[in-house]
């Protein structure tokens, strides 16, 4: 799923949530999808496959709610509407024991061109201000709510096919906080309730582990090692993880001469999350990794980090019509120098 590269949306429906209400805005029909809307959310749908912080999960059967829907969509195209229902009722379920107000659910269905496989996008728009002036009002300005622009990354979103006992993963997706106090049922209820997944570690986030811890227990025991034998370790971590398949048990036991410290190096890796010692790697991420980026801007600005550092924080959006490029920085730490 995450080599996906060309899609085509072919039907969308979107529901409304809002815990101010009686009842959900649960949506009876397609929307009719003009070529600006399909357009804005194939967008959506192509920054969520391709984004650096998305992760993956596996559904906790084949029976939950979403897999499920999404199986029977396979089977039976015509119940696209049907199916979309009752996954926005099961959203709208969860939606009440969060203390987020009010939300949209749209619900996409998406072909893969190279593959022909069909997926679900499931994309949680949250509404955002916005103020336009109506030539027929006693006000100046009316305050309106409008779905975010594939400018802005979305908190919450899930692309999803039904649930596969042999598949490693069945859902690529985002649950970030809306802030750092966000309530525990309000976290908790994107993946573990409303998708009812559980996270599974990636092949970056395992390659990303390896070659960073890797260098923590280095600085930890360079008093222990001699610097030859650091450099060795460092060398065949990233040598390995931009081949076919990285053994850190083959390495440790080429590189480190004694038992103790084998040990102790394959330990700290399971300890802080490794769950398989021999896993294909994430090939790309070890290349970026092993270079830097840099984006040079108008008037001398320039933007410059490791590769796969800058791919986590910088956003390339489409030109302009006036053929600029907007270049958009997420990032929770921020320093002005």
């Amino acid at each position: 799923m995450q080599s996906i590269q060309a899609i085509e949306l072919s039907r969308l429906v979107i529901h409304g949530v809002s815990n101010l209400s009686d009842e959900p805005e649960i949506s009876d029909k397609e929307e009719i999808l003009s070529e600006g809307l399909r357009h804005f959310f194939e967008e959506h749908i192509r920054n969520c496959i391709k984004s650096a912080s998305s992760r993956m999960a596996k559904f906790n059967d084949a029976s939950v709610t979403v897999s499920s829907c999404a199986k029977k969509l396979v089977e039976q195209p015509e119940s696209f509407v049907e199916q979309c229902k009752v996954i926005g009722l099961w959203f709208a379920h969860q939606m009440e024991k969060s203390a987020q107000v009010q939300t949209f659910l749209a619900i996409g269905q998406f072909m893969d061109l190279d593959t022909d496989s069909r997926y679900l996008a499931l994309l949680k728009m949250d509404p955002i201000k916005a103020y336009v002036k109506r030539p027929d009002s006693q006000q100046s300005f009316e305050q309106i709510s409008i779905l975010p622009d594939p400018s802005r990354a979305l908190s919450r979103y899930a692309i999803v096919r039904p649930y596969a006992d042999e598949a490693r993963y069945d859902v690529i997706y985002r649950n970030q906080p809306a802030s750092r106090d966000e309530d525990t049922d309000t976290s908790a209820m994107w993946l573990e309730a409303f998708l009812e997944s559980v996270d599974v570690p990636s092949p970056r986030q395992m390659t990303q582990l390896v070659v960073n811890e890797t260098e923590k227990w280095i600085a930890g025991n360079q008093e222990d090692i001699e610097e030859q034998t650091a450099a060795q370790l460092r060398t065949a971590v990233r040598t390995m993880a931009q081949t076919e398949e990285l053994d850190v048990e083959a390495i440790a036991e080429q590189v480190l001469a004694n038992e103790d410290q084998r040990e102790q190096y394959i330990g700290r890796l399971l300890d802080k999350g490794l769950t398989e010692t021999t896993f294909n790697p994430d090939r790309d991420w070890a290349e970026r990794a092993s270079r830097k980026t840099t984006y040079v801007c108008d008037d001398g600005v320039s933007i410059s980090g490791p590769s796969d550092a800058i791919d986590d924080v910088v956003q390339m959006m489409p030109k302009t019509p006036d053929r600029k490029t907007r270049l958009v920085i997420e990032t929770r730490k921020f320093q002005q120098k």
